[in-house]
């Protein structure tokens, strides 16, 4: 089975769930903007605290660790008008593992994003790169491991039924490579 990076997948939905609301806010923000010809253009900031058991933490696959993790979000948007939507910005999460035999790890992933809409051709896009890396730290504090996570995805797809998501046959490119290193 292939590595699924932990954070951009239980993340992703969060940025998407940020990203509709940030539309939304937008959509009512640019009466005013596109009577004039202006796009609307804003930033955002958030953090999130988070804490979780999971079981595919890089290199410890199938061992049940808890992960307590804050997710700071920052960056800008752009409305040209209601059917021009892009969003930018990156996602840092800095983490604590417990692995549950005393070891534990400390680590920062840091996503850097972009989500294009324009339902104009249609045609969306969805790209992300992510660093991860983390030391990983014997019971008595003395750091015995690192492992380094690098991922770039891509999805460009024709949103036919308006739900925001990339179904099979709106897919015209899509890739996701990941490459893990323990040591």
């Amino acid at each position: 089975m292939r590595y699924k990076p932990t954070p951009r997948l239980r993340f992703r939905l969060a940025r998407g769930l940020a990203i509709g609301g940030l539309l939304s806010a937008a959509l009512v923000a640019s009466v005013a903007g596109a009577s004039y010809g202006r796009a609307t253009v804003g930033t955002f900031h958030s953090e999130t605290p988070s804490s979780e058991t999971i079981t595919n933490f890089p290199c410890f696959e199938g061992i049940p660790v808890t992960m307590t993790a804050t997710v700071t979000s920052d960056g800008h948007f752009t409305e040209v008008d209601s059917r021009h939507f892009s969003v930018h910005g990156t996602d840092t999460i800095d983490y604590h593992v417990d692995l549950g035999d005393g070891r534990y790890a400390i680590g920062q992933v840091v996503e850097h994003f972009g989500f294009r809409l324009n339902t104009n051709r249609p045609r969306t896009t969805d790209t992300g790169t992510q660093q991860e890396l983390a030391t990983i730290y014997a019971a008595d504090g003395q750091p015995i491991g690192t492992f380094t996570v690098h991922v770039t995805s891509h999805v460009t797809y024709a949103d036919v039924n308006g739900n925001f998501e990339p179904d099979p046959d709106e897919i015209t490119v899509s890739f996701d490579r990941t490459r893990v290193r323990c040591s």
